[in-house]
Formats: C-alpha cells, sequence, structure tokens
C-alpha cells in the first residue's frame, strides 16, 4: 500500500507536472472502488478552478473553487498524466479520469479496487479525515505527545505509531525502520516507552520519511510515480525484509497487527 512517502512523491509530481488548472470534465469509467464513485462528481467539479493540491495523510485532495476531491489510492492505485490523443485507450482496470483544461489527463488505475475518490464542501468533516491524528512531520508530533499517547497504554509501540488516529503515515515499512533506529523492539508495551525512547522514537520517524520522500518513496510491489517510474528507497532500508543485521545476528520476525515486523532483538530491547 502506498504509504505518506509514495502519496507526497505523487502530490508533488502532480504539482510539477500541471499547467492548467481547470478541470473540463470527470470522467466515470468504472465506479467500483471501495465505495462507489459518485455520480454527482462529473457535475460538481466540471469547470471548476483548482486552487491547491495537497497530502494529509495517505490522502490526495484536490482544493477546488467549491469544494474539495479527496483521493485514496489504495493498495495499488495509480494516477497517470496521459495525452487526449491516448484518453480513448481505456485499460481493464481504469476506473476514472480526469481531463484539463490543456487537455492533460489524470487518470486512475486500480486492481484491487480498494483506492477511493470522494468530493465534499467541508474537508475536516469528511469522515476520511476528521479522525486523523496530526503529521509526523509537523511541530505538534513531538517527543511529549508521543509519551502522553503511550501512557498506561499495553499495546505494543509499532501498533501504536501505525494507529493513524494517533499519527498519520507512518507505514509498516517505516514503522519498523524507525524503531530499528530507536533501537525499540516493535512489541514493547508502550507504558514502558521512556520520554528519552519517544524522543529517539520522534526523530527517526521524521528521518526515515523525509529521507524516503527524497528518495522517490518506496518499491514494493504496485507503487509506482506520475510518470510510471517506481520509487527506490527500498534499496536503503536498514531492517525491513533484511536476512541479517549489521550487528551480524539474523533478523527476526514477528507478526504484530497482522503485520510482518522486522527487529534484531541485540540492537532492540
Amino acid at each position: 500500500m502506498p504509504e505518506l512517502p509514495e502519496v507526497e512523491t505523487v502530490v508533488k509530481a502532480i504539482n510539477r507536472s500541471l499547467e492548467s488548472m481547470t478541470i473540463k470534465r470527470f470522467i466515470i469509467i468504472n465506479s467500483k472502488l471501495r465505495w462507489d464513485i459518485s455520480s454527482n462528481i462529473p457535475k460538481l467539479v466540471k469547470n471548476r478552478k483548482i486552487e491547491n493540491i495537497y497530502r494529509r495523510g495517505k490522502h490526495i485532495i484536490f482544493k477546488l473553487d467549491n469544494g474539495y476531491i479527496l483521493i485514496h489510492l489504495g493498495m495499488t492505485g495509480i494516477i497517470k498524466f496521459i495525452d487526449t490523443i491516448d484518453a480513448k485507450n481505456r485499460g481493464k482496470h481504469d476506473h476514472y479520469q480526469i481531463e484539463l483544461k490543456d487537455n492533460k489527463i489524470l487518470k486512475y488505475n486500480d486492481v484491487r479496487k480498494f483506492g477511493s475518490i470522494h468530493w465534499t464542501e467541508n474537508i475536516h468533516d469528511h469522515f476520511l479525515i476528521q479522525n486523523l491524528g496530526p503529521e509526523p512531520l509537523s511541530k505538534e508530533f513531538d517527543s511529549i505527545f508521543l509519551k502522553d499517547k503511550c501512557r498506561n497504554r499495553n499495546v505494543a509501540i509499532k501498533n501504536l505509531i501505525m494507529n493513524q488516529n494517533i499519527v498519520v503515515g507512518v507505514g509498516n515499512i517505516y514503522a519498523c525502520e524507525a524503531l530499528y533506529m530507536s533501537s525499540i523492539r516493535p512489541d514493547k508495551k508502550c507504558k514502558y516507552i521512556t520520554l528519552k525512547q519517544c524522543d529517539d522514537l520522534v526523530k527517526s520517524i521524521k528521518f526515515v520519511l523525509k529521507k524516503s520522500i527524497k528518495s522517490g518513496g518506496t518499491t514494493l510491489k504496485d507503487f509506482k510515480n506520475l510518470d510510471g517510474a517506481p520509487g527506490y528507497f527500498k534499496q536503503k532500508l536498514m531492517i525491513y525484509d533484511c536476512k541479517i543485521c549489521k550487528c551480524g545476528v539474523e533478523v527476526k520476525n514477528i507478526k504484530l497487527g497482522g503485520r510482518s515486523s522486522f527487529y534484531c532483538n541485540v540492537c532492540q530491547k
């Protein structure tokens, strides 16, 4: 599943590639996604001006002059820029396309159909946004904040930092990497995490996310950038899906919350 760095990469690519800021029309090709695409979207966004495109958590948000388009890539969603000449060449898993005034087209393709697109007048009240935690790269997400969330909780620290209501965008890969950098076992109970460890973990989360954004995301399965090129952060991973730790011992892999959790029982305590 595309995580925060992958979504940030897509948003930056869209902003770099965008010339026209006006939507000519919206075409529904196949409405069957996680939630059916509303038949009202084409008329709501037609001829509307795009004022801003940004990311909130793992969501791509188009701020229009009359509301918002909210896009989630799901597990296998891909957004591509295509020219008008290719618009009628429909792929098997194409779901919608956004045509701009300059005849450039954004097309959404999703093999597994777990992505979604919504229109709303108030983004802050939308059910996918209203309960999200702070952005991990914001000042709000600091050691004091994390320590407060850890206090008296009996859940594993990895599950806590992957909870989107606590902090957004820390996916499985980045959680494993940040915990390794912080020398914290992924299954350590939150109530035993010290303020110093919270400080180390917050710094590690920010570091690994910034590094991954700079590198273009993580190459895993279906993620590709807007131009179809994969991200290339995977080659720099320190613990996730590794066999041997830098200390020389075998990397352990346990299941937490149904996700693979890689760690070193020597380097992480």
